[in-house]
């Protein structure tokens, strides 16, 4: 858009690619960052009625932006001692000559001498990169800093503390769950709506541990605020996206909000009831049509492993308490034969397996749950992050250049979908834009041993 982005032009904009293809009352899903604008302009389609499945999924906030804005709102309370390792660190690298003083006193300490790259605002996670990569010269870089600032006459306020680089090495640990969370709901090649209320467990697990923290304590509470005002009441979309997984389904759902909200002091009991009765009616949305269709058993799947821990739900199993939702499930509705049967049907599938593959357990028993198989496809397929997409719009900066500002349209497009095709053949399409900038932080040694030792600051 190269106007102003409000609600009613991004609607506008949004409409005309819906019509030009004829689909405007074929979406099912629209994932957005959480702007304003992009909220009052989803409002604009409900009142078209274009929404399908009863509208409950048609309006997704980005899990990433979220995750976002918790972190940053961390990050302000312990900023005094971030900037203090971040100067260090940039006035070390801002001088050759001071540098290489400082090679030869990592050198002393048996390090390898390297470079250190400092992050920029808008990105939480180079903030999380720069602490990581210098963790382990946190002594070394104290030391050579704070001798010379005390050479200088530099007041000893200014000095690097243990205390700034315990926050340092806490925040990483404490970081590395929300990081972890970014780049698995940012992936394009698996289903992310089922990853969300996993990530938001081990998020809810992370914060709890460390409230009463002295140093984190201030930045742990003002996350969890952060948190609880987008996830205090569970969207629909990621409910639903761990019920249609043979392994968790209504109870491990339930079990999960629970231990989330007794580390969060959230009450979920109300939500359950209402995700409940939500789960049977979109059920009968996808009844009325589907419920003539018969597909053929496919081969059964191999047994594979699952790909995070799941220590939470094997303790489910151990609390007999925790798994009594088949008999309420059963009073929700009158219909959903085939959704009941789904419910308490026991799955020997091993909790213990990785890589499951959770699409094609689905294609496999679709000739079981016929109608299910649907709405568990639909809700799969559905984003729960824009990463990805604005990843590729931001292709177009590194084509089109100041080298090459002379590139036809046509030629464009093919530089563009010749890129595209190598990266989807290679399975990279989500991947070389957070390679290339972990790169920018990591291997920047410069002792004749390294390969990247022409790497620049």
């Amino acid at each position: 858009m190269d106007f102003a982005h409000t609600a009613d032009n991004i609607f506008a904009v949004i409409l005309s690619v819906l019509e030009t293809y004829d689909i405007t009352h074929r979406i099912l899903s629209i994932t957005l960052d959480n702007a304003s604008a992009n909220t009052k302009s989803i409002a604009l389609f409900t009142e078209r009625n274009i929404p399908q499945a009863g509208g409950y999924f048609f309006h997704q906030r980005c899990a990433c932006h979220i995750i976002n804005l918790v972190v940053q709102s961390g990050l302000k309370k312990v900023s005094n001692r971030i900037e203090r390792i971040r100067d260090a660190i940039s006035w070390i690298g801002s001088s050759n000559p001071r540098f290489q003083e400082f090679g030869r006193h990592c050198t002393l300490n048996g390090l390898r001498p390297r470079r250190f790259q400092t992050d920029m605002p808008v990105r939480w996670n180079s903030t999380y990169l720069m602490l990581k990569n210098c963790l382990e010269y946190d002594t070394t870089i104290s030391g050579f800093y704070n001798m010379k600032l005390a050479e200088s006459g530099c007041p000893p306020a200014q000095s690097l503390t243990p205390d700034d680089w315990y926050v340092a090495k806490i925040f990483v640990e404490f970081l590395q769950v929300f990081y972890n969370a970014t780049v698995t709901l940012s992936g394009v090649y698996y289903p992310t709506s089922s990853q969300v209320i996993h990530q938001i467990v081990e998020m809810s697990d992370m914060l709890n541990t460390y409230r009463e923290d002295d140093l984190l304590g201030d930045a742990v509470v003002a996350m969890e605020t952060k948190f609880k005002k987008y996830w205090s009441e569970m969207p629909f979309l990621y409910a639903l996206g761990v019920i249609v997984d043979p392994r968790i389904k209504l109870a491990g759902l339930e079990y999960l909000l629970e231990f989330t909200g007794n580390k969060l002091s959230i009450d979920y009991s109300e939500q359950i009831t209402d995700i409940r009765n939500k789960l049977f009616e979109v059920f009968s949305i996808y009844e009325r049509r589907f419920g003539g269709i018969h597909t053929e058993p496919s081969p059964e799947p191999d047994r594979q492993p699952l790909p995070t821990s799941w220590s939470i739900l094997k303790r489910r199993k151990k609390d007999k308490s925790a798994s009594s939702s088949s008999s309420t499930t059963r009073s929700a509705a009158s219909s959903g034969a085939e959704l009941n049967r789904f419910l308490e049907a026991q799955f020997d599938a091993d909790e213990n397996m990785e890589n499951f593959d959770l699409l094609l357990w689905w294609k496999t028993y679709s000739y079981r749950y016929p109608v299910l198989s649907h709405l568990a496809r639909d809700i799969l397929v559905i984003p729960v992050s824009t990463v990805s997409s604005e990843q590729a719009f931001s292709t177009s900066g590194r084509i089109i250049e100041p080298r090459r500002n002379c590139l036809t349209p046509e030629m464009v497009e093919v530089l563009i979908c010749i890129r595209d095709w190598e990266h989807a053949r290679k399975r990279m399409q989500n991947e070389t834009v957070d390679e290339q900038f972990i790169q920018n932080f990591s291997n920047l040694y410069v002792d004749k041993g390294s390969a990247s030792n022409q790497v620049q600051n």
